[in-house]
């Protein structure tokens, strides 16, 4: 059964656009360690919080390999036994399923121990940071229109203004991208909203992205106008420079996942892993990620526009997490997985990937 699971997931990484790159950063001072860190989170966003980290141990040198979601999952099975030292990924289901099938070391330290119960697992996986899935509008199109602040208004405005809006719709491809599959499933448990919305993304010709950045590089430019379920961190910090991008927390419900951490059985270098892993969750690595990293920490009493609770104060959204958890198996399992993307795929019929 794994052989599949594998099998199926290397077909849909084949196709992805975008390879594993490695960023090296050299010991500020005196090597003794190096740490292998693979993980899908953007080297840009993540980069103040490995730096803050190497100035409190100048003698790691850390090896940071940036993957998309679904090859970091498939590239951690196919060189098993051999792994790196910590794997981080906001493609919550596959990391979770990658635990229970007994690929992590559990680890408690003080750190761990005062995340909240949903933002850890069997003292094996962490939560790191706080993503909620949002959706984004270029604001020049809408002629001084409300901007929509729920899934219906969404659907609505998207029906009225069909011909500005065709071609011009972004999505996660979730047959390519591991965050972009656990969120639209998830949502899908959820409303209805979702079915109208995959019919109006294809009737409307919605193009396919592998990334956020992609996204909303595409929402800058005017190549389109709406992107759909993109993860909030980036489109905050896009916004921050690009006045006419508007971010959207949906006041229906805003799904929230968790870029999360876990290091894993074989790891050579477990020391390094669990001092950074500890850092990243330290209040210091949390208000760095806060500050300088454009990410949301995970943990409620972080100070900062990004914070937890400065988000649940900010916006009318009700904010629900995905638990860490075996619920997340469901997601992983090949049956379901099939269905999902079975509707995909006759929604869409010939994609517009990006």
């Amino acid at each position: 059964m794994k052989l599949r699971v594998l099998f199926s997931l290397a077909i849909l990484v084949s196709c992805a656009a975008k390879a594993a790159e490695l960023h090296d950063l050299p010991a500020a001072g005196q090597q003794t360690s190096a740490l292998e860190v693979h993980a899908g989170a953007d080297f840009a966003a993540i980069r103040p919080a490995l730096e803050a980290f190497q100035r409190r141990h100048p003698g790691v040198r850390l090896r940071y390999h940036e993957f998309g979601t679904l090859e970091l999952y498939s590239d951690f099975l196919e060189r098993y036994p051999q792994t790196p030292d910590l794997v981080m990924s906001s493609a919550m289901d596959l990391q979770v399923k990658l635990v229970n099938d007994g690929y992590a070391q559990p680890y408690r330290s003080p750190e761990t121990e005062r995340l909240p119960d949903w933002a850890r697992w069997r003292s094996e996986i962490f939560g790191i940071t706080y993503e909620p899935a949002v959706f984004v509008l270029n604001t020049g199109f809408l002629d001084n229109e409300p901007v929509p602040v729920t899934r219906a208004e969404l659907i609505d405005l998207i029906r009225r203004k069909g011909d500005q809006v065709r071609g011009r719709i972004g999505t996660f491809d979730i047959e390519r991208v591991g965050i972009g599959y656990l969120v639209w499933s998830h949502d899908n448990q959820r409303t209805a909203s979702n079915g109208r919305l995959l019919e109006l993304f294809a009737t409307q010709e919605a193009r396919l992205f592998t990334s956020s950045a992609a996204m909303l590089s595409a929402l800058v430019r005017g190549d389109i106008v709406i992107a759909y379920n993109v993860l909030g961190s980036y489109a905050h910090a896009w916004a921050k420079r690009h006045p006419l991008l508007t971010v959207v927390l949906a006041e229906d419900y805003t799904t929230v996942i968790m870029r999360t951490a876990f290091v894993p059985k074989n790891a050579r270098n477990p020391e390094d892993a669990r001092r950074f892993l500890d850092f990243l969750l330290s209040n210091e690595g949390q208000q760095v990620l806060a500050d300088e990293a454009s990410l949301y920490p995970v943990r409620g009493d972080i100070l900062g526009e990004t914070g937890a609770s400065r988000l649940r104060l900010t916006f009318n959204s009700p904010l629900r997490p995905i638990p860490l958890g075996v619920p997340l198996l469901v997601q992983t399992d090949e049956m379901k997985r099939e269905l999902i993307l079975e509707e995909w795929r006759r929604a869409f019929g010939s994609p517009n990937r990006q």
